[in-house]
């Protein structure tokens, strides 16, 4: 047997034991390699733009995206009343000065606002209480809607409200899309918390909840 041949066996017998041993991690649960794919949060702006005055900043904090396009119902909805909005994540929004408005709105992980909607709020503090501020949370607990679960959405709220409280506020189903998670939350949700894949959100009470904003804002 040449030397060539046993390099050839020896190399093929490192490729195996490595495909094995990869294959077991992911069977255990501890391969935490693969990745959501890559989110696209909505950055818009609506209503007449020659009429700057009193805009109305609808900003949010999303995880995967969906409470992105819930920000973007309420901007659409209250252009349609004649208001001038722009949607922008949390994190792209600087000076707060142009806006007459804000509503501030986030998903829920592990009982609670996104860090960077609570983070705004802090640095902000000090302008938001000077204009009007509306909150909306989009959680998966309210997939049913019953009393019950609204009060523990509501209690949520209870750190932010700490920092600045609302003159309104606004409480949705989210969604639910598993193929927007890594590999261990995914387990955590789908496995552990038996959180239900699918797309909960009711526009018809998104958007009349966003109609009833003009007159409070």
């Amino acid at each position: 047997m040449s030397e060539k041949t046993k390099m050839t066996r020896r190399r093929f017998l490192l490729l195996a034991s490595g495909t094995i041993g990869a294959t077991a991690l992911a069977c255990g649960g501890l391969l935490i390699s693969a990745r959501p794919p890559e989110v696209k949060f909505i950055e818009e702006s609506f209503g007449d733009r020659t009429n700057m005055k009193d805009k109305i900043l609808v900003a949010y904090a999303s995880k995967c995206g969906s409470t992105g396009q819930v920000a973007k119902a309420i901007g659409q909805t209250l252009a349609n009343t004649g208001a001038t909005v722009d949607v922008r994540p949390v994190k792209d929004v600087g000076d707060l000065s142009a806006y007459g408005a804000v509503v501030l709105g986030s998903a829920i992980r592990q009982g609670k606002w996104l860090p960077e909607a609570v983070k705004f709020v802090e640095a902000h503090q000090q302008v938001l209480s000077r204009v009007p501020i509306a909150y909306f949370t989009v959680c998966m607990t309210l997939s049913k809607d019953t009393e019950e679960n609204r009060r523990t959405v509501a209690a949520y709220l209870v750190p932010v409200h700490q920092i600045l409280k609302p003159v309104e506020e606004g409480f949705f189903a989210g969604k639910m899309d598993y193929g927007q998670l890594g590999f261990v939350e995914r387990l955590m949700i789908e496995r552990v918390m038996q959180v239900p894949q699918g797309d909960f959100r009711n526009w018809t009470a998104i958007q009349t909840w966003a109609q009833t904003l003009p007159a409070r804002l």
